[in-house]
C-alpha cells in the first residue's frame, strides 16, 4: 500500500506534486497542513523546500522520509518536524503526519518521487 493511500484511507485529503515548486505553489494557496518529502539527498531537496516554505507566512511541517546514512542529522537541522527512516512502511508515514495534525482530515503534499514512480509502471 502507498503512502498515499494509506494517508486517504485514514481521512486525509492527499495532493500529489511532482517538483518543489508545485508543492510549494500548493501550500501558497493555504489548507496544507504537512509536507511529506521523500528524498534520496535530503540536504539538497528539503535545503530547496523549506527554504520556500519558510517564506510563507504560515509554514506546513516538514516530514523527511529518506534511507541517506546522514538524513537524521541532516532531518534535524534542516528543521524538519518529522523524519521517518527507509525502509518503513506506510503506516510509519501516517503515524508521522498524524502527530503533527489535529482531529479534522487535513490536507498533506506527498512528493514521494520513488512511489510515483512504482504507481506510473
Amino acid at each position: 500500500m502507498a503512502w498515499t493511500d494509506a494517508l486517504r484511507l485514514r481521512g486525509h485529503a492527499v495532493v500529489d506534486v511532482g517538483d518543489v515548486a508545485e508543492g510549494v505553489r500548493h501550500a501558497r494557496e493555504g489548507g496544507i497542513d504537512a509536507v511529506v518529502l521523500d528524498s534520496v539527498d535530503p540536504a539538497r531537496s528539503a535545503r530547496a523546500l523549506i527554504d520556500e516554505l519558510q517564506r510563507l507566512p504560515e509554514p506546513p511541517p516538514l516530514i523527511l522520509v529518506s534511507s541517506s546514512p546522514r538524513a537524521p542529522e541532516q532531518s534535524a537541522h534542516l528543521g524538519a518536524a518529522a523524519f521517518v527512516p527507509k525502509p518503513c512502511t506506510p503506516e510509519d508515514v501516517v503515524h508521522a503526519a498524524e502527530k503533527l495534525v489535529t482531529a479534522r482530515p487535513r490536507s498533506i503534499i506527498d512528493d514521494d518521487d520513488t512511489e510515483r514512480r512504482l504507481r506510473d509502471l
